[in-house]
């Protein structure tokens, strides 16, 4: 009798499953009606995606009768025809703390970074350094030319000796008591003007020169040896990559979660390996009235230059801690048409143990993780490695807990 019951279950398991892929097939080839334009009519249109959420809901009904029926084999202990167990790894669910994270995009830019440019008109004489070179700080980098400047220092120079020379014999005459006193401060004050007239013209002449502000390396020139350059023209630009900012704008509606000094989570997509923990530098006192947002800026170092400047980085910020919540990992979460689901280990009363699918309710996304609200409770038996390669009803061997 047993026997017959069995035969019969697997009879109507064999017809479900031929009628299932009628219908699918079915509907397939009216989705591609629909997508070639072939009806003629909005009314023909109706008609036909009413079919279409008719063998939809069929075919939810058959899946789920399939399940069962694989279910009840399963309890059995004779399977649906396949001897073969899929090994799986399981690990039994149990209420954790969720983190909630939101995340938002950023730039890397450059903690020192200097526009290197002259102080006084003139032209390039010779530039130091070339693109991509290391220089010291307070390293020349470029010079001007300075003909014109060291001429007129010779020049006062000589009338500065001529002055220098009047102005003692004045002033020994003026202590013998010797001639008037208006000649002596006329040759007193003509020597001063000219000593600070030669300090005037030597400072012009070393601001002619150009020197690293920092340590670093030099990233581009903007102009040539022998072009003409003035006050506020770029010449060079200087960039250190010991240290890096992490700017990135955030709404305003996310404000309560930011402090200065909030430890967050630094990733760069470049690096998929990379993750950093790192507090918050400086939170905006200002919101952007364009985007309704704030700045948030990150500072880190940047061990043997492996970040550069305006390279893309994702900031994760902890919004919320939930206690007590089921967490599972994102990536065993699965879609169809029913909803979202994962698989689950269950033990039948054979003592062999099934998968089973279970639909839940998705919750708050995390880093990697997932809340779920609906669906799954502690205890459950979550079938991790695997998951891809069962179905529901089907029968499993577990090879480890994790």
């Amino acid at each position: 009798m047993k026997r017959a019951d069995s035969n019969k279950t697997s009879g109507r398991l064999k017809k479900i499953l031929r009628l299932s892929s009628f219908l699918l097939l079915t509907l397939t080839l009216l989705m591609q009606s629909c997508g070639n334009g072939s009806s003629s009519s909005d009314d023909d249109s109706d008609q036909i995606r009413g079919r279409i959420d008719e063998y939809n809901a069929e075919i939810s009904r058959l899946t789920q009768e399939v399940n069962e029926l694989h279910q009840t084999l399963n309890a059995r202990g004779e399977g649906t025809g396949r001897n073969d167990e899929v090994p799986v790894t399981v690990s039994k669910l149990e209420p954790s703390v969720f983190a909630d994270f939101f995340r938002v995009s950023a730039t890397v830019e450059a903690v020192s970074s200097a526009t290197i440019s002259p102080e006084t008109s003139g032209h390039i004489r010779r530039l130091y350094v070339e693109k991509g070179e290391p220089v010291t700080r307070g390293q020349v980098v470029a010079r001007l030319s300075t003909d014109v400047v060291e001429g007129q220092i010779e020049e006062i120079k000589t009338s500065l000796q001529l002055a220098e020379t009047v102005y003692q014999r004045q002033k020994r005459l003026w202590d013998k008591g010797i001639g008037s006193e208006i000649q002596y401060l006329e040759v007193k004050n003509q020597a001063e003007r000219l000593r600070n007239n030669l300090e005037t013209m030597q400072l012009q002449k070393e601001m002619a020169v150009m020197k690293a502000p920092f340590d670093g390396f030099v990233d581009e020139h903007y102009i040539s040896e022998g072009e003409l350059a003035m006050p506020g023209t770029p010449v060079m630009e200087i960039i250190s990559l010991k240290e890096l900012y992490i700017n990135a704008d955030v709404s305003e509606s996310y404000l309560p979660h930011v402090s200065e000094g909030r430890d967050v989570v630094l990733r760069f997509p470049a690096y998929p390996d990379v993750e950093m923990t790192v507090p918050v530098h400086r939170v905006g006192h200002v919101i952007n009235p364009e985007n309704r947002s704030f700045r948030l800026q990150l500072r880190i170092p940047n061990d043997n230059d492996r970040f550069k400047p305006n390279m893309m980085a994702n900031i994760s910020v902890q919004a919320a801690e939930i206690h007590e919540a089921i967490v599972i990992p994102s990536m065993l979460i699965g879609y169809d048409t029913q909803g979202h689901y994962v698989y689950l280990a269950d033990e039948s009363p054979a003592g062999n143990w099934i998968a089973r699918k279970a639909y839940i309710e998705r919750g708050k996304d995390g880093e990697g993780i997932t809340q779920v609200t609906g669906g799954l409770e502690a205890g459950n038996m979550l079938i991790r490695q695997g998951h891809r390669n069962v179905t529901s009803g089907e029968a499993i061997r577990i090879e480890s807990y994790e």
